[in-house]
């Protein structure tokens, strides 16, 4: 009796289902705070930010899987944040070293659609959407920090990425993932303390960012 060797067919994970994770990343990126009582005093008149540091929080979705392995899903995440950076006031090219500013990302947050291919256990994705950043500027004059003005808001704009993650068993995923953020430019109105008065700048503000979750899979 002869006997023929019948290939094992790779089991490729369910990725399809609704899913809730927590996620911890560190950020990074490039803001500017420019001044607008004049034209081009953006460019000439303000503080320029590199702001970076970590945050956390809660992320969940909905794929749906097809057969041959794409997967196409919906997520939204939002995460509490430390990302900030100081810095002096420069106007014309040169530096104020009586006025400096302090700029930090308190919250972050997207609602995004992602693409990706299940390959056994493993699925790497793209994905993209609307992005949101809160952020709290605040001016101070030198030496001693005493506040200024400062304004709280929150910007908009669109996140692209890519990651993989990976099916640990059936319920739970593990991943990793690399995402762009630009918010684009947008007023942002300082408020004198204690006068009251509006003073009118704009924010421009680009991210980085890299983050590992965990979620479970229903």
């Amino acid at each position: 009796m002869m006997y023929q060797n019948v290939p094992v067919p790779k089991v490729t994970a369910a990725f399809g289902g609704g899913y809730v994770g927590a996620q911890a990343g560190y950020a990074w990126g490039n803001a500017r705070v420019g001044q607008t009582f004049a034209p081009g005093a953006f460019d000439d008149y303000g503080w320029g930010y590199g702001p970076s540091g970590g945050f956390g929080g809660l992320y969940a979705g909905y794929d749906k899987q097809f057969d041959g392995g794409l997967v196409l899903g919906i997520e939204g995440d939002y995460s509490f944040a430390s990302v900030k950076d100081t810095t002096l006031y420069r106007a014309a090219g040169v530096d104020d070293p009586g006025f400096g500013g302090v700029l930090e990302l308190e919250a972050v947050g997207s609602v995004r659609l992602r693409a990706g291919y299940a390959m056994d256990r493993w699925l790497p994705f793209v994905t993209g959407g609307l992005a949101m950043a809160k952020y709290k500027h605040t001016t101070v004059a030198l030496p001693g920090g005493a506040a200024y003005a400062d304004v709280e808001d929150t910007v908009s704009g669109y996140t692209l990425g890519a990651g993989a993650e990976y099916a640990v068993t059936d319920n739970w995923l593990v991943r990793g993932e690399y995402r762009f953020a630009d918010f684009g430019r947008h007023p942002s109105t300082r408020i004198a303390v204690p006068s009251g008065v509006p003073l009118h700048d704009e924010i421009d503000l680009k991210t980085n960012d890299i983050r590992l979750g965990i979620a479970y899979k229903f």
